[in-house]
């Protein structure tokens, strides 16, 4: 109840029960899950949203360019078998290995708006 995330009206929502009579450490698990998740849904919504506004004019494989690939779910069919093969492989590999790397490169100094950030970034993914 006092863990952050949990905001009017709601509350602690848990309908599935999965946080009950877990470890803070299991509970600190699920929460890494739960903020990875939610990067990669937002990265997802970007990655459908920005080829209807920009393509990059490069070739994914010999003879197919970006211009050529339809937007949207339509994609999926004009995207060779090896591509797909990359794609899984590399999206295993992160997931396996965790991050891509920690850099302090790029990080802003929130000060004290560090815990309001980390709110609205756990509401987002969400």
């Amino acid at each position: 109840e006092n863990e952050l995330g949990v905001t009017a009206p709601t509350g602690f929502f848990d309908p599935l029960n999965l946080s009950k009579n877990i470890s803070k450490e299991k509970f600190d698990e699920y929460r890494t899950a739960e903020l990875k998740h939610g990067r990669v849904c937002m990265l997802a919504v970007l990655g459908y949203i920005a080829p209807e506004t920009y393509r990059f004019g490069y070739d994914i494989a010999p003879g197919v360019s970006t211009y050529d690939i339809p937007n949207g779910v339509a994609a999926i069919d004009y995207i060779p078998a090896l591509g797909w093969a990359q794609i899984i492989f590399f999206i295993g590999a992160v997931d396996y290995w965790g991050v891509l790397g920690d850099f302090d490169f790029g990080k802003p100094d929130l000060g004290d708006k560090e815990e309001e950030r980390k709110l609205q970034e756990l509401q987002h993914g969400r």
